[in-house]
């Protein structure tokens, strides 16, 4: 009734992930750009929205096909260290939606992150984000718990259950 199998060659496995915790834990950031006077701006409307897709109109137009697991940082000044607080995965192909939720505007029924990251800017701190495309696509799930697990203590935004 109840099948039992374990990978023969979960070493590698678990090297791959580990190469790509190395790779969100050492690369520098996108800095995600807001507009100047964000920490005392408590209304996002349309406008504002599209200002803050317009500073990052670049950095989104790549998303869609080349990311599958993302990470978000803050960092208190340009001359402190990125601290990671959150790492999520979504197919390649929504990656730009995702990432929108996160740092732009969302819908409420979404797990998005953009009431920490409003909190975060608020306090003066920065936003910053790091993408990996893994591949094959299904992978990054094994990829993101792992990585979460080894990483509990800094990524204070997952839930941790």
């Amino acid at each position: 009734m109840f099948g039992n199998f374990e990978y023969p060659e979960e070493e590698k496995l678990v090297g791959f992930a580990k190469d790509i915790e190395q790779q969100f834990l050492t690369l520098i950031p996108y800095h995600f750009q807001y507009p100047i006077g964000v920490e005392s701006n408590d209304v996002w409307d349309e406008e504002f929205i599209c200002e803050i897709k317009k500073l990052n109109e670049q950095f989104l137009s790549n998303l869609i096909h080349n990311a599958n697991l993302y990470m978000i940082y803050t960092r208190k000044s340009v001359n402190s260290k990125w601290k990671p607080r959150y790492l999520g995965e979504r197919k390649s192909k929504g990656m730009r939606g995702r990432i929108t939720n996160h740092l732009i505007t969302k819908n409420d029924g979404t797990g998005a992150k953009l009431d920490k990251v409003k909190n975060a800017l608020r306090n003066g701190e920065q936003i910053g984000v790091n993408l990996v495309k893994v591949q094959p696509e299904e992978l990054r799930l094994y990829v993101e718990e792992y990585i979460i697990q080894q990483n509990s203590h800094l990524l204070d935004w997952n839930d941790h259950r």
